[in-house]
């Protein structure tokens, strides 16, 4: 994984905050000292005051994260991008956009890409077929605006979401094991408390993940949408 801007926003930082703050909670009130600095060497990282989680195992759990925020969450509300907001505002049945402005889209897009989109009459015909083409050409589009930086904020912020909503679905579990484990196993009020607290915030997460998810991925296809209506031909 790069340490580039994306991959530090929207992938290292919803980790930490959800999958790695539990982990964090279990290794301050539970592990030994001298078990932390055991494992801190055999990862070769630096551990700060006993809680920081080294460096290789933040990278790889940032992935589950993902992995569960892209292909279950991402997945499940908008069909391998058929209902993505992209996708969505250049349906004719759509509202969002003027006839006007998606005929300006749809103009721009036929002629850098030397394609079009299905006509009215076609989507009507067969809608999953005119969603499909959409996404196809969608994928030239932000190809087209990859180095776009005011576009790249926006997809952090989109991405850092789903990530972190992904990454809640750890936090949930891990929460629950903390505990129990404090407050059966291991008796300590305070770790048993932020464990609470933390189990309500990443179960909030995941009840309002639709509502998050749509509204920053709208956003992003907001900003896509016009950032790519400024481009010269």
């Amino acid at each position: 994984m790069k340490f580039d801007a994306y991959s530090l926003k929207a992938r290292i930082a919803p980790a930490f905050l959800t999958i790695i703050i539990p982990i964090i909670v279990f290794n301050y009130f539970f592990v030994s000292e001298e078990f932390s600095k055991f494992v801190g060497e055999i990862m070769a990282a630096e551990i700060f005051s006993n809680i920081t989680v080294p460096i290789i195992c933040l990278f790889f759990l940032s992935q589950f994260g993902r992995t569960i925020g892209k292909n279950v969450f991402e997945k499940l509300y908008f069909k391998e991008e058929k209902l993505m907001p992209t996708t969505s505002f250049l349906l004719f049945s759509d509202n969002t956009y003027s006839e006007q402005h998606k005929s300006k889209i749809r103009d721009k897009m036929s002629s850098d890409f030397s394609a079009d989109l299905p006509s009215k009459g076609e989507e009507e015909l067969n809608i999953d077929n005119a969603k499909i083409r959409i996404v196809e050409l969608m994928a030239l589009v932000r190809n087209r605006l990859a180095k776009n930086d005011f576009l790249l904020q926006h997809n952090i912020e989109y991405g850092a979401m789903r990530n972190a909503i992904g990454g809640a679905v750890f936090g949930v579990i891990l929460s629950i094991a903390n505990i129990i484990f404090f407050s059966q196993i291991v008796e300590n009020d305070l770790a048993f408390y932020i464990s609470i607290i933390s189990l309500s915030c990443y179960i909030l997460l995941i009840l309002f993940s639709k509502v998050l998810i749509d509204f920053y991925g709208k956003n992003y296809a907001k900003i896509l949408f016009r950032e790519y209506l400024s481009l010269n031909p």
